[in-house]
């Protein structure tokens, strides 16, 4: 054995432990961290810190040393866990931070864009700007990823197929080891480490190289296709042009990709560049064609924004098109100048990629809190009378928008007289549903209303504490007051009564609602209130026959007049003579 295959086996076992090592981490966040880690936002900055240590460390380890790329990566990861632990203060609970989808993606773009960075300081300290660097171990690290992903994924389908050849005669022994609980993580951790460093040893071989070079065949598909649509704006109505669905993400991410295969085709540098007249012309014309795909859509988010205040989704729009323009002129430009125009469009790359991490951290902090700058938008757009309360973002600030979503409703709650019944009415139904769907069913369904009223008219509410409000029964699904409404609505005499007292059981008044069904015969159903809100139960026993209570109109009529008492058995129950009904059975 040589000593080059000696370092070869060595590196790989190396590498393949520290894959294991991260694959038992992985699993220790998904099933041990949780139960020990309660505050949510500790758990963010720690899932986030062991996370975003072991992506970067297995991109850089193999170009950099170990013993330079451990504090390397923890040097990029930390801070940007610290960041993201700072943007989870903006919501009270883990799930309501786990769907800010964008703060993860501000997290996942600091190490994406600061890794390549991070990777060339440690290899050569004095080249970490070098736009040459960067763009070859950029594209290296994508294709080792991808690569060693689709291994991983070749690994574990032989794995399968070799259980269930295994069970065939009997042999447990991989379901066995599968099924002990980080296994299956660690095996892919060291799976993926082990074909990382393979894949560096190949570099030569299984380079970005091919890669590069196929998509430098669709700059010109590109040119055409956006060519087309510049030549096709002045035939189309601008006032129409943007009135559906907002265009806004097709054009950045259409925008993203010509920044994309421009980057391609000016390569690390002119030696490795388009060489062909007809590839430099065509680059050339898709660099000042964005231009054309930045300016509209910056327009078409403006748009958004002008006719519908910000939301964080907007203001991320925005910034990305604020990028997008940046990339647009800088490139126009240079095309502009003509002398080393892709040396110009090189060096942009490298400060624009550096602006990018900064407004991604902008993003974690309070000087950038899409929330509070979205609730501030929505909140002043109602103030000022240029929304209605239908229309306000009012479920948004109850359920997305975090703490500064409750701090927008807290203002607009407080708001007093007549003419913000409807804001207040919205911001009671948002705190009923946490779906989006029934909040939006309810709140614009005036028929709804008219059937809690028409209910509330047709019920005779006896007892103790005995009120019931159209509030506290808005919160009956449809079907309920659909049923409830038709048959009080024709029901004769004594029609639907509903006794409510203390019965002794569950915080806050209990009830039973008395609804006449078979000829003379009337059903008992459970009714509770939650914070003034009327929740349906069970059909209801006579305790004291252990069956079900069988309740005739004259039992309602003379529970309508008042002749019952509310008296304990095991606990209080409704008394009718011997007849015992408890709105906890």
């Amino acid at each position: 054995m040589t000593p080059a295959d000696s370092k070869d086996i060595s590196s790989r076992a190396t590498m393949a432990l520290i894959g294991g090592v991260v694959g038992f981490a992985m699993w220790m966040l998904i099933d041990v961290v949780p139960d020990v880690l309660t505050n949510p936002h500790v758990f963010v900055t720690v899932t986030a810190a062991v996370a975003g240590f072991s992506g970067v460390l297995l991109g850089i380890v193999g170009p950099a040393p170990l013993r330079r790329a451990v504090p390397g990566a923890l040097g990029l990861a930390i801070p940007a866990a610290l960041a993201l632990g700072w943007a989870s203060l903006r919501h009270e609970t883990l799930q309501g931070f786990g769907d800010d989808g964008l703060a993860l993606l501000a997290w996942a773009v600091i190490l994406f864009v600061g890794t390549p960075f991070m990777a060339v300081r440690l290899i050569h300290p004095d080249l970490w700007r070098n736009y040459g660097e960067l763009f070859d171990f950029s594209w290296s690290v994508v294709v080792r990823y991808s690569a060693a992903w689709l291994f991983a994924g070749v690994f574990w389908g032989i794995l399968l197929l070799s259980n269930a050849l295994f069970e065939i005669v009997a042999i447990t022994i991989i379901e066995d080891l599968l099924d002990i609980d980080p296994v299956p993580h660690v095996l892919t951790g060291a799976v993926l480490g082990l074909a990382l460093t393979v894949v560096y040893e190949m570099r030569e071989y299984l380079s970005p190289f091919m890669v590069l070079r196929l998509m430098r065949i669709l700059v010109p598909v590109m040119v055409v296709v956006v060519g087309v649509f510049a030549l096709a704006l002045p035939f189309r109505d601008m006032n129409n042009l943007f009135g559906g669905l907002s265009p806004s993400a097709t054009l950045l991410v259409v925008a993203i990709g010509s920044i994309t295969l421009v980057s391609v085709a000016v390569d690390r540098s002119d030696d490795r560049a388009v060489a062909l007249r007809f590839m430099r012309l065509a680059t050339e014309a898709l660099a000042i064609l964005l231009v054309v795909l930045a300016g509209l859509t910056v327009y078409a988010i403006w748009l958004r924004v002008d006719q519908h205040g910000w939301t964080p989704e907007r203001l991320a729009a925005a910034i990305a098109a604020g990028i997008v323009s940046t990339y647009a002129v800088v490139y126009a430009l240079a095309v502009a100048r003509r002398g080393g125009w892709m040396q110009h469009v090189r060096d942009a790359n490298v400060w624009v990629a550096m602006g990018v991490i900064g407004v991604a951290f902008l993003w974690l902090t309070p000087v950038l809190n899409p929330e509070r700058i979205a609730t501030n938008s929505q909140v002043a757009r109602y103030l000022d009378g240029r929304v209605s309360a239908d229309d306000a973002a009012v479920w948004e600030m109850a359920h997305d928008w975090g703490r500064a979503g409750q701090v927008g409703l807290a203002r607009l709650a407080a708001l007093e007289g007549e003419e913000h019944a409807d804001i207040r009415k919205a911001i009671d139904l948002a705190g009923q549903t946490d779906r989006r769907h029934v909040f939006q069913r309810r709140s614009g369904d005036k028929a709804r209303e008219i059937k809690v009223a028409d209910l509330l008219a047709n019920l005779t509410v006896v007892g103790s504490a005995a009120e019931m409000t159209a509030d506290a029964l808005s919160i009956l699904p449809d079907f309920r007051l659909d049923d409830w409404g038709q048959v009080c609505a024709r029901a004769s005499d004594p029609g639907c009564v509903v006794v409510i007292g203390d019965f002794g059981g569950a915080e806050g008044a209990e009830g039973i609602l008395f609804l006449p069904r078979r000829g003379v015969h009337y059903d008992a159903i459970q009714l509770r209130f939650e914070e003034d809100r009327l929740i349906a139960g069970a059909f209801l026993r006579n305790q004291s026959r252990d069956g079900v209570a069988e309740i005739t109109a004259d039992d309602v009529a003379r529970i309508k007049a008042g002749d019952f008492e509310i008296a304990p058995s095991s606990r209080k129950s409704l008394w009718l003579d011997d007849l015992e009904i408890s709105p906890d059975n």
